[in-house]
Order: C-alpha cells, then structure tokens, then sequence
C-alpha cells in the first residue's frame, strides 16, 4: 500500500506520464475527471475530489482500478517515472483494453 499522494503529485507525475502517449482530457465538477483517450476512443476514465490537498491511499485503490494498473505501487511507479508511458501502453494492451 502506498502512502496518501498529493494532488499536486498526482497531475505532474501519473496524468503527465499518461499524456506521453494518450490524449488526456480534464474537466472540472464537484470532483476532477480525467478521460484517457487513445485513438479517437474514450479508453479510461478517473477523478479525485476537488477540494482537497492529497488523495487518501482508499481513493488511489479505486483509481487503480479505473487506470486497469495491477497494483498501487505501479501507480506509484508513474507518479516516480520508475513506469514509463510505454509500459503503460504495454500493460493495457496486454490487457486487452486496447489494440496493438
């Protein structure tokens, strides 16, 4: 298990490295939404509360689960650049969440 994330941390490490190789649209509400986009195609989607500072490791479990990572040390991984947005790439096509 991973520790709380920043907000902060979340936007600059895990949604920029997603952007390598995915178009990422934001949009704003009672929370922010990401929408992860490959190919013309809505692929993913996740969100975290709107006001607060850090997302708590309970949130992180379930953006894991929308993101299709397998663990949340991988999404620690993103964050921390050790992920690369190739391997990213890789593992949704292993999953088959999208095409080769």
């Amino acid at each position: 298990m991973i520790m709380p994330m920043k907000i902060s941390e979340f936007k600059t490490g895990v949604i920029n490295r997603i952007r390598e190789k995915f178009e990422v649209k934001e949009r704003m509400g009672g929370h922010v939404y990401y929408e992860v986009w490959h190919q013309g195609k809505k692929i993913k989607e996740t969100h975290h509360s709107h006001g607060r500072k850090e997302i708590s490791d309970r949130v992180l479990g379930a953006i894991k689960r929308q993101l299709n990572l397998n663990t949340t040390q991988q999404l620690d991984d993103l964050k921390n650049c050790s992920m690369s947005a190739e391997d990213y790439l890789d593992l949704l096509k292993q999953k088959h969440v999208i095409g080769d």
